[in-house]
């Protein structure tokens, strides 16, 4: 019987790596060492699940609610005041989805090196709805690293990325 196969992880970003990325979305953008993402049940946090090629869960990308509705609203240049409804209302429109699932597929940059193993997005949700093995990454991260990333005139919101 062989081993399992050992899964490679991939990078984690630094500040200048998401400045630059993000910095192509959104005007005003600003990046920094930011505080831990909350990403218990009750953080209303949202999770971009990255797989490897044989589809198995290796990375997310988190962020905290006030970073999913800025940059839902702000890719689409929705008013900040509909940013700020959508946090206080605590539940992102359609569109602010849509637009942060591109952000989560445009993340996918953030695990990527010339010599780093492939990955892809499989899919965007929140926290308390992650598939068991994505959770399992979230409990037991082998490397993370936290951004607090400004959305100009939208607000601040946080970022993480974290490694199996």
């Amino acid at each position: 019987m062989s081993a399992s196969p050992v899964i490679a992880a991939p990078p984690l970003p630094d500040v200048a790596l998401v400045k630059e990325l993000l910095g192509m979305l959104f005007d005003g953008l600003t990046v920094k060492p930011g505080p831990k993402l909350d990403a218990s049940p009750k953080s209303n946090s949202y999770f971009g699940v990255y797989v490897s090629d044989d589809g198995t869960p290796v990375a997310l990308c988190g962020c905290d609610l006030a970073f999913a509705t800025n940059s839902g609203a702000a890719l689409s240049m929705l008013p900040p005041n509909v940013a700020k409804e959508a946090a206080k209302d605590k539940e992102l429109t359609p569109v602010m989805l849509a637009n942060l699932h591109e952000v989560m597929n445009i993340c996918t940059r953030l695990m990527l090196r010339d010599d780093s193993p492939h990955v892809k997005l499989r899919e965007l949700c929140a926290v308390s709805a992650l598939p068991p093995a994505a959770a399992a990454i979230l409990s037991a991260p082998k490397g993370r690293v936290d951004f607090e990333v400004g959305l100009g005139k939208y607000g601040a919101g946080v970022i993480s990325v974290i490694c199996l």
